[in-house]
């Protein structure tokens, strides 16, 4: 998505995809047997710039009902070219993200409503846009995975929210600029609301949420992240060229980023769930870090896995901001296709270190840790719910320096693709030869073209040899 409401299109006429018949459908879909408004009329275009999705194609539609209301709509739609269909069948991305909103979502509001008889006004809000439908394609399944190599239109797998940007005024960043502290401070409380609400439904209802809840199952394959560590290498590559450029040869910033290189594959499999972190602190020189600076773990300590969002930039976010001072007034996660079962600092670990700069780190990481260690421990006696085992502030701090590899590998992996502010093509329009992989690396082919990029490589860098990781 973009932080535009909506983009004019050289296509025809969206309308010719986005039919009355079949939108009409889709509020009865919605209704439930319940009465249905019948449309009058209705206007789509699209509804975000060429390149903000890489594996979707977004749709906005206004449409005037004969009640005398409207409806805003986001259709977020399966894309046409062949290399962006292959990548989303892998990790069942369209079926997971539909399979979350329309069935996980229900679930841990039953448990607010039934379970804990807490009343709507009583239940914890929880920060996601309103699920209107969607059908979707479960490549997992054996009826699945006949589909592929057929056919399969844009219609066939299609998911369906209400457009918040025209109801309520939310909009986006600019997912080039870094989050100042104001987002921030939303951020980390919609995270520490998702985290616990997750966290006790755990303790009321079901202890193995994944093994009845599939969509939260990781989905990329051991086999697969091969053009992930190509990607992340070459981007490794680019840094130590601005490193370079910036402190001259043998520096300590190349030598940092090349330290790291070799451990990729192996970072690689633990950010996918399918390596052990076994060895990996003494690997990345964080087993017995200051106390006063970074924390201490308790005796014995617990795994705190939890659903994360799993893919937690700016991107995927939208606010809605006070008119008079244009401060952000209230946070709504968006692209739920990677959520699943990890430590909780995977979250924290992605967002700060993709989306801040090393100075809002420095003065702001532990009030920001504050905030989600009183936030998340609220919700919990809300919800009549112990907290995590070993739940405090050292631990909390320890974990997460324990973590910045993650932080490192996903500021390595995402800042020269998310911050890119060449003219990005769109991607559906990319020769049908072209891999993913491929289209990507020439997005980025250049960092040392954008400022903004060599900065935030520089702090990325800095921050993790100060603070002893490389």
């Amino acid at each position: 998505m973009s932080p535009t409401p909506e983009v004019a299109t050289s296509e025809p006429n969206c309308n010719d995809l986005i039919t009355k018949e079949f939108l009409q459908n889709v509020l009865k879909m919605e209704a439930k047997g319940g009465p249905v408004a019948e449309i009058i009329s209705h206007y789509a275009t699209l509804g975000t710039k060429p390149g903000d999705n890489y594996m979707s194609v977004i749709y906005s539609v206004d449409v005037d009902l004969s009640d005398g209301t409207k409806r805003y709509l986001l259709i977020k739609c399966y894309p046409s070219h062949p290399a962006r269909q292959e990548m989303t069948n892998k990790m069942n991305m369209f079926f997971k993200e539909c399979e979350v909103y329309s069935k996980w979502m229900p679930e841990l509001r039953r448990m607010q409503n039934e379970v804990l008889n807490l009343d709507k006004e009583e239940a914890v809000k929880l920060p996601y846009a309103k699920f209107v439908h969607g059908e979707c394609i479960d490549f997992q399944s054996e009826a699945g995975e006949a589909r592929i190599g057929g056919t399969i239109t844009s219609l066939d797998n299609y998911i369906i929210m209400e457009d918040l940007r025209k109801t309520y005024g939310f909009r986006m960043t600019d997912r080039r600029e870094p989050l100042d502290l104001d987002h921030m401070k939303l951020v980390i409380t919609a995270l520490a609301r998702v985290h616990s609400v997750g966290w006790a439904y755990r303790h009321h209802v079901e202890a193995d949420i994944v093994g009845h809840f599939p969509c939260l199952v990781g989905n990329v394959k051991e086999e697969d992240i091969g053009i992930w560590n190509k990607l992340l290498i070459a981007n490794i590559d680019q840094a130590k060229g601005v490193y370079d450029e910036a402190f001259g040869p043998e520096n300590n910033y190349s030598a940092a980023a090349e330290s790291f290189k070799k451990h990729v594959d192996t970072a690689s499999k633990i950010v996918i769930g399918k390596g052990q972190f076994e060895g990996m602190e003494k690997l990345f020189r964080v087993t017995e870090p200051d106390p006063d600076k970074f924390g201490k773990d308790v005796k014995n300590p617990e795994p705190w896995r939890i659903i994360c969002h799993g893919d937690c930039w700016s991107n995927n976010m939208l606010f809605r901001y006070d008119p008079a001072t244009g401060k952000p007034l209230e946070i709504v996660l968006v692209d739920l296709q990677m959520p699943r079962e990890t430590c909780v600092v995977n979250d924290l670990e992605y967002v700060f270190h993709v989306c801040t700069t090393l100075a809002l780190r420095r003065a702001h990481l532990d009030d920001l840790l504050q905030l989600y260690h009183d936030t998340f421990n609220g919700v919990c006696a809300k919800l009549r719910t112990p907290t995590l085992p070993g739940f405090c502030m050292d631990s909390l701090r320890y974990r997460f320096h324990r973590g910045k590899f993650f932080g490192y590998y996903m500021a390595m992996m995402g800042i020269p693709l998310m911050m890119n502010d060449a003219e990005v093509s769109n991607l559906e329009d990319m020769d049908e030869d072209k891999e993913i992989g491929e289209a990507i690396s020439e997005m980025i082919a250049d960092v040392r073209g954008s400022p903004r990029i060599k900065d935030r490589l520089i702090q990325v860098t800095k921050g993790m040899m100060e603070d002893g990781v490389l």
